[in-house]
């Protein structure tokens, strides 16, 4: 996911990437235009936009690491399977991590997308839905932003809450019958 990011969003952004490994993320670095590597602290910190894409068990620690992100916008695309889901109980993944960040504006999304599709959201000429939640109304706004600059199209599915029932739509695999899909709204 993370490179998929990189590479959709380099066109347009000053995209950092921060890797434990900034030496094995070198490839990834000329792969897709994005600016330079980092340590995850460094590439957090003064960010406008923060992206975790990395494996739900590797977020606890990851979110250690980052510093203090209060007031920035944190795009959280992790998905917790199986047992990782059923012990979030009736909390969905992008409140735990609004709970890891405190002070962040957490916004969940794209977490249903294949990586695939970062770079080539579009089926038949429509551009794709991604499903944001989030309880700040300025993050979402920003979060949609990125999203129409990758070639999405952006779906307010409520307060950072709703990712419970995002995190249930990946497991329920709905997503992989449906392949990309566009939610007809109001805005479409």
């Amino acid at each position: 996911m993370g490179r998929g990011f990189a590479a959709a969003l380099s066109p347009r952004h000053e995209v950092i990437l921060g890797s434990r490994n900034p030496d094995r993320a070198t490839a990834v670095l000329r792969a897709t235009g994005a600016a330079r590597v980092l340590s995850p602290a460094e590439a957090a910190a003064g960010a406008d936009v923060v992206i975790l894409a990395v494996p739900w068990q590797a977020i606890e620690e990851t979110a250690a690491r980052l510093g203090d992100l209060a007031g920035a916008v944190v795009v959280d695309v992790t998905v917790p399977h199986g047992k990782e889901r059923d012990a979030l109980g009736r909390h969905g993944s992008g409140e735990i991590v609004q709970r890891w960040l405190a002070g962040a504006r957490v916004v969940k999304g794209w977490n249903h997308v294949f990586a695939a599709y970062l770079t080539a959201p579009e089926v038949g000429g429509v551009a794709t839905s991604v499903l944001l939640a989030g309880d700040d109304l300025d993050a979402k706004r920003i979060a949609s932003a990125l999203a129409r600059d990758m070639g999405f199209h952006p779906v307010d599915v409520g307060r950072l809450r709703e990712s419970y029932h995002l995190d249930r739509l990946v497991s329920m695999m709905l997503f992989v019958k449906l392949g990309p899909f566009r939610v007809l709204t109001t805005e479409s």
